[in-house]
């Protein structure tokens, strides 16, 4: 291994507690910087200091992959840009002009999150530990990034600082902190609150401590506070299904007279409630906020958009988007069918990421570029079902979630938050999966 890789690889391990930080300032610049005025067009996403910084890390990252002679990476990738060169192509013919930098700008993020998952592949395997110290450090980091995106929604609560999530006609309800796209913020906690679950029931009671306990009874306690602040139908359905697995489980151990399982549950639930007392009568000191009110203007929020349609309930107005570029894409015909529509030739995303896909890309576009992750999706899937374990039921739950609203909702494949974490832990769940690493 050479000197210029050995740092890049640290540089790497480090990006993963770099990168939640990244969100946070990425939060506070829009806040206080900008004071919002990034988002002047809905076809524009916000170039914040923390989008440069990840840019210049795909460049980074790029480089990683070419330095280490990974041909293969580099074969899957060139189709995946030869889909978007196409797309730009078909959208010049069917429109009569580009939009180049919204088309460079939204490819670069699916580009930043392919990479992501190659990174991070070779960065487990020539870690030079064992694979079991592999892992255990991937869940420390995993941990220590749940920890540091939920303090900046649980702290600022206090103090009545942060956005709503929802500002509609149902009034002002949820709260996502100094998060600008809630939506984000949501698909990050979701993929990882089953992870760090997972792996605080997975640690052996020989090697446990104290303050092991108290952190990962903390965090997740936090995590789980938190998602019920934003107060998203998806981050409700994530914490529903994660608890779900997770007692499921600890109840299968507990026939099986294991103990450790059900007592891990119990402990994070002792410390929620005692979390949740203790946020709840800050807030309240402070900013008059309470947690029972904020929840209560949550589910009121539900109650009332009962009165809509089911589609327009599930969907959220994103049926709104999609209907628009669908005629778009069914009205250009065989070349817009074959390559797409182009993102550039669209006012406003459509928020579904499958539907991007074909849409934007054609039906060229939806077989290179989500080839990848149909492979090593059902890969994973065969896998875990041969050999099951604790920590493989957290990365099922995980992208299991994960995929589920990337169908329904989007803010995976084009977005460097939530799709950072998801093309993480897609390779956290081959690694873990593998048997043979060499091969």
């Amino acid at each position: 291994m050479s000197e210029k890789t050995r740092k890049l690889e640290q540089f790497f391990w480090f990006y993963l507690i770099l990168n939640p930080i990244l969100d946070i300032v990425s939060g506070l610049y829009i806040q206080f910087i900008t004071g919002g005025d990034v988002y002047n067009s809905a076809s524009i996403a916000p170039v914040t200091p923390s989008l440069i910084i990840r840019m210049v890390v795909l460049l980074i990252m790029v480089a990683y992959i070419l330095m280490i002679k990974d041909f293969k990476a580099v074969k899957i990738a060139i189709p995946m840009g030869i889909a978007w060169i196409l797309s730009i192509i078909s959208e010049f013919i069917t429109f009569g002009s580009i939009s180049i930098f919204i088309d460079i700008q939204y490819f670069a993020k699916f580009a930043y999150n392919i990479a992501v998952f190659f990174v991070y592949c070779h960065l487990m395997y020539r870690s030079g530990m064992g694979k079991e110290q592999v892992i255990e450090k991937i869940h420390k980091y995993i941990m220590i990034s749940l920890f540091l995106l939920t303090v900046v929604i649980v702290i600022p609560y206090i103090f009545g600082a942060g956005h709503y999530t929802y500002a509609d006609r149902y009034g002002y309800r949820g709260f996502r902190g100094f998060y600008y796209s809630g939506n984000d913020i949501t698909g990050a906690l979701m993929i990882l609150f089953p992870i760090g679950s997972c792996y605080y029931l997975s640690i052996s009671e020989k090697i446990i401590n104290r303050k092991t306990h108290i952190f990962c009874g903390l965090t997740l306690a936090m995590t789980l506070l938190s998602m019920l602040m934003i107060g998203t139908k998806t981050a409700f359905l994530a914490v529903g299904v994660t608890i779900v697995a997770v007692v499921l489980y600890a109840i299968i151990e507990l026939i099986r007279h294991n103990k450790q399982a059900i007592g891990r549950v119990l402990i994070v639930l002792v410390i929620f409630i005692v979390l949740y007392a203790i946020i709840s009568g800050l807030a309240m000191l402070f900013s008059g906020n309470g947690m029972g009110k904020t929840l209560q203007d949550t589910f009121n929020g539900f109650k009332y958009a009962n009165d809509e349609s089911p589609e327009a309930f599930l969907f959220n107005g994103r049926l709104n988007k999609l209907i628009p570029t669908w005629r778009d894409y069914k009205d250009g015909g065989l070349l817009t069918w074959l390559f797409g529509v182009g993102r550039g030739s669209q006012i406003e995303t459509v928020e579904m990421d499958l539907f991007e896909v074909l849409f934007y890309y054609g039906i060229f576009g939806f077989a290179t570029m989500l080839w990848l992750y149909f492979k090593e999706g059902f890969t994973f899937i065969y896998r875990f079902v041969r050999n099951f374990s604790v920590i493989g039921l957290g990365a099922f739950v995980s992208l299991g979630l994960c995929v589920g609203y990337l169908v329904i909702a989007g803010h995976v494949l084009f977005t460097v938050t939530s799709g950072f974490y998801f093309t993480v832990i897609l390779a956290y769940a081959k690694y873990i999966t593998t048997s043979n690493l060499k091969k």
